[in-house]
């Protein structure tokens, strides 16, 4: 557990800057440590009395493993008591009925309507309208979006409201308009975007499908919004030293009932076909692959089983603030890549070293946005960090050596931008067997006996 005073300097600013303000956004790139500054910011309004609870509305697999994690993990906040609402609506309703009994309720984005219809009746004077916090509120950028609309309809009956964003504005300016309708409750700009957008922004074609900002009108919108922003310059991130993060999915049903068949019996039946592992290595092979999405069976063909990662991929690329490299074990996943990902190029199988070697110029010249990699082609020798400090892992690597020379390729000397390493992880599988050897640099020994405690502690749980 980490004590408080571990909080990055601009951490702690960014705490007080959220403590003291009831409409706020915090802009912080992925990785920075926005989530421990708002929980601090929370855990001392709670404490002083100012607030009775907090609403965090944030992407599903944030709701529900990032925060959780999060508060556990500081000694300030880990006394903190929160529910995350899920499963069928009656649950849902029986765990916001509790919902004055706690600290915080955590729930994902894809329920926010139904949350909104079960507070319809809700007087103002109930404590789940003292404090919204919307984590990503990017994802509430688009005017037309039923779940803004709805949003921005019930936004006046919360007192305060926060906006966390790794990245504010995406696409363009028009992207400002509704995280500040949200947070400011429509005093800044008004709550028509199309008023707003006609004041500021003219059509480039006749249909007036795009539009450009007038000529200074994005300097005097950044200008209007900075009083509620809260960000970090660039010096103040650490640098060359990577900023580790472990993204945690978990398996839905059917696939952790064939991953538990394979684990116990070496035998997974995947469309009637049985996929047979001759051995323990390589069943421990075959776990990997399920715990990515997929199997291959005896003709090598991935057989798709779920689609966790992918969910984790797709809200990873259209976060990403600034040039990523993706790390990938399976071919399957390179094809899962190239599938979400419009022409993207790689450094791995089937590239000519013609064709690496201008993908790697291209890259460093920073006209890649995206760029996978296995790791058996990230070893030494190979510079990559001029053209980004974003790295993604679909999974973790079994390899020690791989595991530190691949994040070398970014976090070496020359890079200027703080590092930041995402890792996808599928809870209570081998990818936790992975990260104890190559994260927690276990011996295989030592890695493979702890993965086993965890994992039957995990199911007698």
């Amino acid at each position: 557990m980490r004590d408080k005073n571990e909080l990055r300097p601009y951490q702690q600013r960014i705490a007080t800057h959220l403590y003291e303000h009831d409409e706020a956004l915090n802009v912080l790139r992925p990785g920075g440590g926005k989530t421990a500054a708002a929980l601090t910011a929370i855990a001392e309004l709670l404490r002083d009395g100012v607030i009775r609870h907090a609403l965090v509305v944030a992407p599903k697999r944030v709701a529900h493993v990032v925060w959780p994690d999060e508060i556990e993990e500081w000694a300030h906040t880990a006394g903190l008591t929160y529910q995350v609402l899920a499963g069928p609506p009656g649950l849902r309703l029986e765990q916001l009925k509790e919902a004055p009994k706690r600290n915080l309720t955590l729930i994902g984005i894809d329920l926010l309507p139904w949350l909104l219809d079960a507070l319809a009746d809700a007087p103002l004077a109930h404590p789940l309208w003292d404090l919204l916090v919307l984590d990503e509120i990017s994802k509430f950028r688009d005017p037309t979006g039923k779940r803004a609309q709805k949003l921005a309809k019930n936004i006046q009956r919360w007192k305060m409201v926060w906006g966390l964003s790794g990245t504010l504005r995406p696409n363009s300016a028009q992207d400002l308009f509704m995280p500040a309708r949200l947070v400011t409750r429509g005093k800044l700009w008004g709550r028509s975007f199309y008023t707003w957008r006609k004041e500021r922004f003219y059509p480039k074609d006749f249909m007036g499908y795009y539009w450009e900002p007038l000529p200074g009108a994005e300097d005097k919108l950044n200008a209007e919004l900075a009083p509620l922003t809260v960000t970090v310059a660039e010096d103040e991130m650490p640098k060359v030293t990577p900023t580790i993060i472990f993204d945690k999915v978990t398996l839905p049903h059917a696939a952790r009932r064939q991953y538990d068949a394979m684990h116990h019996a070496l035998m997974l039946e995947v469309e009637k076909d049985p996929v047979i592992a001759a051995s323990s290595a390589v069943a421990t092979g075959k776990l990997a692959q399920i715990a990515n999405g997929f199997v291959y069976d005896e003709d090598v063909t991935a057989r798709p089983l779920h689609e966790e990662k992918l969910f984790w991929l797709r809200e990873l690329i259209e976060a990403a603030t600034g040039p990523t490299l993706l790390v990938y074990e399976f071919r399957a996943d390179l094809a899962v890549l190239r599938r979400e990902i419009e022409g993207l190029r790689w450094l791995g199988a089937g590239v000519t070293d013609a064709q690496g070697t201008a993908n790697i110029a291209d890259w460093n010249a920073g006209k890649l946005k995206f760029m996978a990699l296995h790791p058996a082609s990230g070893g030494h020798g190979l510079n990559l960090q001029h053209g980004g400090a974003d790295m993604a892992w679909i999974s973790p690597t079994w390899s020690p050596e791989l595991w530190e020379q691949t994040i070398a390729r970014l976090a070496r000397p020359g890079q200027t931008r703080p590092v930041v390493v995402r890792v996808c992880v599928a809870q209570h599988t081998v990818d936790e067997l992975k990260l104890n050897r190559v994260y927690l640099k276990m011996s295989a020994q030592e890695a493979f006996e702890a993965w086993l405690r965890d994992y039957h502690a995990a199911r007698a749980a």
